[in-house]
């Protein structure tokens, strides 16, 4: 009741300056003036809102001039700086009395800076997050606000009118939502290899049209690599670029987007059997995987002191030194960079080509509101403008129309010299719409690649079971530093013979650590998100 009274009170005070604003002369009928303290962006010592804002007369206080940062991943583009301060000129100045700071935690090193944001002194307002990206764990902790469905009605109103149903079921934990997720579900989490073709037409080298060929492929640019100078897979610690291709060739499907439980789909969309999940990490399936990895470090497929790169294995792939690069549709990205600098020419294999593959959870990418936030009702007006409005969501994804891109009569963008500096969603992953437009004369690889994808779609029955770790905290936070110590080992090959020996050390610390109790206690969430969704 307080609350709805300061509000009424705060409206009557901008009715009657407006009022008195008007009785002096003013004759500008298309703004708002919203409330009298504060700094001013008219300087009158008042905030005049355009009268047209999807924010204009809603009752928000927005008197105070407010700066929110927020945090993404990535590395940052050339043009960010432009894009930005056109945002803050058209958008958030004008409309929500708003400056916004977007800062960047870079591949390299997020995993440190990110931690040390949420626990530090420093301001962090709205930050990237994911369920492989701290999302279960800083939301257990108490560093994301809940978004109740009162929160989200009254300060996300577009947002919260506009998001699939579906993405808010897959972003709860325990049924309450800590971000606000991506509008659209992709195949980010399927992988496929870019290769050089004008290397495999030169030396008459294997076709990789499958998983067995690909390595063969691998193998034979080795042997070349004294004369070329390329690596057969130019890959580090930063990318484990091999394991979801290995996992797909297995038939595997993930229980919980960000977690390791798994389980063989068998081609079909039924939700298995609790007994059927099982843990990746130190099962039978991990080991085979690092001693197929063992296998390929002796054969010289990556550098031997590859653990210790930091360079991000795309861009080694676009100079030249890399003979390919496993990731999502991003390769084709990669490819028309390398075909660019004249380096190369590139194709795009699905390596497995009938393997049942499903759109990405929605909760792979989204946006925080931090609780040490001072601003918190503004930060979610911030990020409910960024997702709501078309135009000003088109710039921070692709940057400014008619420099970086442009869009033509079919409603296709059209890719200018100046998208070098401003990809196309280059870093805005959690900001995706479901209109946001197609490239203009698409590659004809990447046409029939997508054909293939759409073909075998599939819908697992479990897409939206979620796991809270918060009864098994401790535990799992045990299990992860173990994973951590030892998962880029194995994907590296670094133990080379004695691989299935430090195996073996690696599954009893997980048990020693209580593996068994937490994949119980996963079983026990999930059997009863089957019950709740009558699928037992």
């Amino acid at each position: 009741m307080k609350k709805k009274a300061r509000r009424a009170l705060t409206l009557a005070l901008s009715c009657i300056t407006a009022f008195m604003l008007a009785a002096c002369g003013s004759s500008n009928s298309n703004e708002v003036t919203a409330n009298v303290s504060g700094n001013s962006t008219n300087g009158t010592g008042t905030f005049t809102m355009k009268s047209d804002s999807p924010y204009a007369e809603k009752g928000y206080d927005l008197s105070q001039q407010k700066t929110i940062v927020m945090y993404v991943l990535g590395d940052e583009p050339t043009d960010m700086q432009k894009v930005l301060d056109k945002a803050n000129e058209d958008y958030f100045e004008p409309n929500l009395n708003t400056t916004v700071e977007i800062k960047f935690l870079n591949w390299s090193d997020y995993t440190t800076k990110y931690l040390l944001l949420l626990s530090g002194g420093e301001q962090v307002d709205l930050i990237y997050t994911a369920a492989w990206c701290y999302y279960n764990e800083e939301a257990s902790k108490g560093a994301f606000l809940e978004l109740t469905e009162d929160f989200l009605k009254e300060n996300m109103p577009y947002t919260y009118e506009e998001q699939p149903k579906e993405s808010w079921d897959q972003i709860s934990i325990d049924g309450k939502i800590y971000a606000v997720p991506k509008a659209k579900a992709t195949f980010t989490a399927y992988n496929m290899a870019i290769v050089r073709q004008d290397l495999i037409d030169q030396y008459s080298l294997t076709v990789p049209d499958s998983w067995e060929n690909y390595q063969k492929y691998l193998e034979e640019l080795a042997a070349i690599k004294s004369e070329t100078g390329v690596t057969p897979l130019n890959t580090n610690a930063n990318r484990e670029q091999l394991l979801t291709t290995f996992l797909q060739t297995k038939g595997i499907q993930n229980v919980a987007e960000g977690y390791d439980w798994m389980y063989y789909h068998n081609g079909k969309e039924d939700a298995p059997k609790a007994d059927d999940i099982f843990y990746f990490y130190g099962s039978d399936l991990n080991l085979e995987y690092a001693m197929k990895m063992a296998e390929l470090a002796k054969k010289g497929i990556w550098s031997a002191d590859a653990i210790n790169d930091t360079t991000d294995a795309q861009a080694y792939f676009e100079n030249g030194t890399s003979g390919s690069f496993l990731w999502n549709t991003t390769v084709f990205q990669a490819g028309k960079n390398l075909e660019s600098a004249d380096i190369g020419t590139y194709a795009v294999y699905d390596l497995t080509p009938n393997a049942p593959r499903s759109r990405a959870s929605y909760a792979t990418d989204a946006i925080a509101i931090t609780t040490k936030s001072e601003d918190q009702q503004r930060a979610a007006l911030v990020l409910d403008y960024i997702k709501s409005d078309v135009s000003l969501n088109r710039l921070l994804l692709g940057g400014i129309e008619g420099t970086h891109y442009k869009l033509t009569e079919e409603g296709t963008r059209e890719v200018l010299d100046e998208a070098k500096n401003y990809s196309w969603n280059n870093w805005a992953w959690a900001l995706n719409r479901q209109d946001e437009p197609d490239e203009d004369g698409l590659d004809e690889r990447q046409i029939a690649i997508s054909k293939i994808i759409d073909a075998n779609e599939y819908h697992p029955q479990i897409a939206g079971f979620t796991f809270d770790p918060k009864n098994v905290e401790i535990e799992y936070t045990v299990i992860k530093s173990i994973i951590d110590e030892y998962k880029q080992s194995f994907a590296l090959g670094i133990y080379g013979d004695n691989t299935e020996t430090e195996f073996t050390s690696f599954q009893k610390k997980l048990s020693d650590a209580g593996i068994d109790k937490v994949t119980e206690e996963l079983k026990t969430q999930y059997n009863s998100y089957l019950q709740r969704n009558g699928l037992q």
